[in-house]
């Protein structure tokens, strides 16, 4: 039946989107197996579109398939972590350069850094004089980073290069989400650093300089890279309070 199908389709991409989005926040954590039994109850649904969407993560790489012993979250590694920002490095600094030339010709992209800038100010301001955030400050200065990506994703469009980016910043945003939850040692002064790097991105896109929104962004993703792979470690040497996780993935 056609009805059937759209249905077992249309589950299946629910199953995916949560499922996906579980383990981008590292609320299904690298290495846990995954029952499909016990994914359908807490998603109240049945085992074939959850075993249908497991096999597309798995062919996104955020899901690793083992015969006889089924599924589990990919794991993440130093040389996941290295290979994910070698790719970011070879990317994004052209897609930057790209949405610096497309500045000129949009408004709505113009005015999207504008208000961007805006809120890393504001953060900015917040951050200085204090130790640390509060939770709420905190959301707002994680959602720079993802705003800024977007705006990337959106200005270069429906391309090979946005499909690429896209899987890509899936893989750094699970790894980043990894290492910031296991410690605190994001506190102001690291916040002042990042944000000064976003900053320094946004003004450089605004003022439509390719060739040195090229060189920030390199800069800002090895920066990166170096962050992660210290809280990685960190974690790794038993100093990092660990990820909070969630019993299950929720419901529809």
């Amino acid at each position: 039946m056609v009805v059937q199908q759209i249905d077992n389709v249309t589950l299946r991409e629910r199953a995916y989107k949560a499922l996906k989005d579980s383990i981008l926040r590292n609320e299904l954590l690298p290495g846990e197996v995954l029952s499909i039994d016990s994914l359908a109850k807490d998603l109240g649904i049945s085992q074939t579109p959850v075993r249908e969407a497991l096999t597309k993560l798995s062919a996104d790489g955020l899901v690793e398939y083992e015969r006889n012993k089924g599924f589990r979250v990919a794991s993440i590694t130093e040389a996941d972590v290295h290979e994910t920002y070698e790719v970011r490095r070879l990317l994004e600094p052209y897609a930057a350069s790209l949405v610096a030339k497309k500045v000129s010709t949009d408004p709505s992209l113009e005015r999207r850094l504008h208000e961007l800038r805006k809120t890393a100010e504001t953060i900015q301001k917040l951050a200085t004089g204090v130790k640390a955030l509060n939770p709420s400050q905190y959301e707002v200065y994680m959602g720079i980073d993802l705003r800024l990506h977007k705006i990337m994703l959106e200005a270069v469009g429906q391309s090979l290069l946005g499909s690429v980016l896209d899987l890509v910043g899936n893989h750094s945003l699970r790894i980043r989400s990894f290492a910031e939850a296991s410690s605190n040692h994001f506190d102001s002064e690291a916040i002042l650093t990042v944000t000064g790097e976003h900053l320094a991105i946004i003004e450089a896109l605004l003022s439509q300089d390719p060739e040195s929104v090229q060189e920030l962004v390199w800069q800002h993703l090895s920066n990166a890279e170096a962050r992660t792979l210290r809280a990685i470690s960190n974690l790794a040497g038993g100093r990092g309070t660990g990820p909070k996780v969630r019993n299950n993935v929720g419901s529809f």
